[in-house]
């Protein structure tokens, strides 16, 4: 076996184990895998797309992309659901993302459109209307507010809405994005635009397994 070919074996060895259990120091220099609750969520080492990688729920429900300065915050598991909280913070622009995404299987009223969201509007306090994106796995609802909280020149932009599966009955997700300034932040300026086309990339990129 020549050098070649034991570095192609040793990289193929690397990406067999999952970054959960890989030594912190060989792994990438982004919060996704330095922070310790993060990694275990992470499926490998190698970019899906520039400055995202794979995201796999706990319960193996659902994959989607996962931004490389993402930390894990919170979780909520049980038979029928599971419950993802994270946060980002852009270092270049000052702003952070508050996100929550909430899978459910094997729950009926997922395949009803308006009860989900009525569920959704409730929770993000929003009452307006929800454009409606069609995949071929899958229908997207999505819609998007502004609050100007304590901040009127800088307010914060929230992304929200819900993912029906196309494949199988029972079987979805919600969600909600929100970008605001960081408080100690010297200089911010909100970038909605920049924030609406980021939610959508990760939202587009769900996938549901077999559960």
């Amino acid at each position: 076996m020549n050098d070649n070919e034991k570095n192609i074996t040793i990289s193929n060895k690397t990406e067999d184990v999952k970054p959960k259990d890989q030594d912190q120091k060989d792994l990438p220099k982004v919060p996704a895998f330095q922070d310790e609750k993060t990694r275990e969520y992470m499926v490998s080492t190698i970019e899906e797309e520039s400055g995202y990688y794979l995201l796999e729920s706990k319960t193996k429900g659902f994959r989607m992309l996962f931004p490389e300065d993402g930390e894990y915050s919170d979780s909520e598991t049980s038979k029928k659901n599971e419950s993802l909280f994270f946060d980002s913070v852009n270092k270049k622009t000052n702003i952070v993302m508050n996100a929550s995404v909430k899978f459910y299987q094997n729950e009926s009223f997922i395949n009803d459109p308006e009860t989900m969201l009525d569920i959704v509007s409730g929770i993000n306090e929003y009452k307006g209307h929800f454009e409606k994106f069609e995949a071929k796995d899958k229908d997207i609802y999505f819609a998007s507010k502004h609050e100007n909280f304590d901040n009127e020149e800088n307010p914060s932009y929230i992304f929200l809405g819900y993912i029906k599966s196309k494949k199988q009955d029972d079987l979805g997700m919600e969600y909600s994005f929100m970008f605001s300034c960081s408080a100690n932040a010297k200089t911010c300026k909100p970038d909605p635009k920049a924030n609406e086309e980021q939610v959508k990339r990760i939202i587009n990129s769900v996938t549901f397994g077999d559960v």
